[in-house]
């Protein structure tokens, strides 16, 4: 089984569920040291390692476990590095560099088996079999499809959404269609 970690966003933002999000990320290891991979492909590279100690400085500060970190530089790593993770985590940011990858991720759902995958924001989508962009600064006003590692649809960044209504009816009704506000996590095991 694994537990996915579905965050709506904003995990820069001072919100007390963001603690409890990265506090979910050795909480639900049953280790005393964790291993955590790394994945910042919906940012362009240049902004990766600020954003790798931003993360890992709060990984560690709401842990009170040894914990190890690894990136997932591409796919390769992406399949090869899980065996020795414990979790995955898909940081957010922009679908035109993320969306790409998802042709080479149809089998990433067999290497997760028994660890956690914890996505924000593109991380979420990326996880689900469909999803609609938020900000109108991106393709905002058609259906994505994700991965599929869940089947569910998520609408992310939902407290701040202009376009509820629209959104939702663009969505499949035949499968649940989870929303989430910034800050905002759930737990899904499968």
């Amino acid at each position: 089984m694994t537990t996915y970690l579905l965050h709506g966003g904003g995990t820069s933002k001072d919100l007390a569920g963001n603690d409890l999000f990265f506090s979910q990320f050795t909480k639900l290891v049953d280790k005393p040291e964790v291993k955590v991979l790394l994945c910042y492909w919906s940012r362009n590279q240049h902004e990766w390692q600020t954003l790798i100690e931003r993360d890992q400085s709060r990984i560690l500060k709401n842990s009170d476990k040894k914990v190890s970190f690894q990136v997932a530089e591409n796919s390769k790593d992406l399949f090869e590095k899980p065996r020795d993770s414990d979790v995955l985590y898909v940081a957010g940011g922009d679908a035109e560099l993320l969306e790409p990858y998802y042709s080479e991720l149809s089998n990433l759902r067999s290497s997760l088996n028994g660890k956690i995958y914890a996505g924000s924001s593109m991380g979420a989508f990326l996880a689900s079999n469909q999803y609609v962009l938020p900000f109108d600064s991106q393709d905002d006003e058609s259906v994505h499809a994700g991965v599929g590692l869940l089947p569910i649809q998520v609408l992310c960044h939902w407290n701040v959404e202009k376009k509820k209504d629209f959104k939702l009816n663009l969505l499949s009704n035949s499968k649940p269609i989870i929303t989430l506000n910034e800050g905002e996590f759930v737990e899904i095991y499968q």
